[in-house]
């Protein structure tokens, strides 16, 4: 038998306003990769002000870039009617790509205007995404958001409540569980070779977790309730082969750049006689 969810998305009410499971598991996720960043951040030699600086720049950039690109997607209409629910991300509506692309211009942005390197904050960011993005998969599952496909499978899910915004009684695909645990092991490949990915040099931490990111959306999005764009493809998936390209690019270079500096700084062989 299919899984029932019957929890209401609302965890409870103080006077008129709804207080949402999803938006309490976010901020759980938020506060577990905020640690998560910290840590490694001291691991990498960052000072703790710059850190946490950076912390709250990305986090409010990741809220602004998230919640923008899922209105554009997917309620111009409803802003239209109701520009204040544009603020109500505690309802859910958080696109993931979006926040990605608005934690990197907001990191790019404070290593600018801060004088620092950016390859270090943003490699002691990449696994805290991993884990929180992960967390923040279980409070989808609650309010119904990035439901799946319907299926035969005997772990489907069928959701019960009227508030939930997937379909009622429809069984479906767990696909928030699937990403919730892929990210969640991605998140622990990253963490158990941090050191190894920080030795093979600036940005190979950050190569490696866009890369991830990019092949587990691409594979969970054909199981995705979503309307195909582009050559059967689906926005998330076009998103994601860009950024994979991107994440190769950025190992290759890394990668590269190193070698030259090995040859650069090899010692020279002493001349036969």
């Amino acid at each position: 038998m299919p899984f029932e969810i019957a929890i209401d998305p609302v965890a409870f009410r103080l006077g008129g306003l709804a207080v949402h499971w999803y938006g309490i598991i976010v901020a759980l996720s938020s506060g577990a990769a905020v640690v998560v960043a910290l840590r490694e951040a001291r691991r990498l030699g960052i000072a703790r002000e710059t850190a946490e600086g950076a912390v709250l720049w990305v986090a409010i950039a990741a809220l602004i870039g998230g919640r923008a690109l899922y209105l554009v997607q997917n309620q111009l209409e409803q802003v239209a009617r109701d520009p204040l629910s544009v603020l109500m991300i505690w309802e859910g509506g958080l696109s993931f790509y979006g926040a990605v692309v608005g934690a990197v211009v907001a990191l790019a942005v404070f290593a600018r205007r801060r004088g620092l390197r950016l390859a270090p904050l943003a490699d002691s960011a990449a696994p805290a995404a991993a884990l929180g993005q992960g967390i923040g998969h279980f409070g989808c599952l609650i309010s119904g958001d990035s439901f799946g496909l319907p299926t035969s499978l005997p772990w489907a899910v069928i959701y019960r409540s009227p508030a939930a915004m997937a379909p009622q009684n429809v069984p479906l695909h767990p696909a928030q569980l699937y990403e919730a645990a892929a990210l969640l092991l991605l998140f622990a490949a990253l963490w158990l070779a941090r050191r190894r990915l920080s030795a093979a040099g600036p940005w190979t931490m950050t190569g490696a977790y866009l890369f991830g990111l990019s092949a587990v959306r691409f594979g969970l999005f054909f199981l995705r309730d979503e309307p195909s764009v582009l050559f059967g493809l689906k926005t998330a998936q076009l998103i994601g082969i860009v950024i994979a390209v991107l994440a190769v690019a950025l190992l290759v270079t890394t990668r590269r750049g190193e070698h030259l500096t090995q040859i650069a700084h090899a010692p020279m062989e002493a001349s036969q006689p």
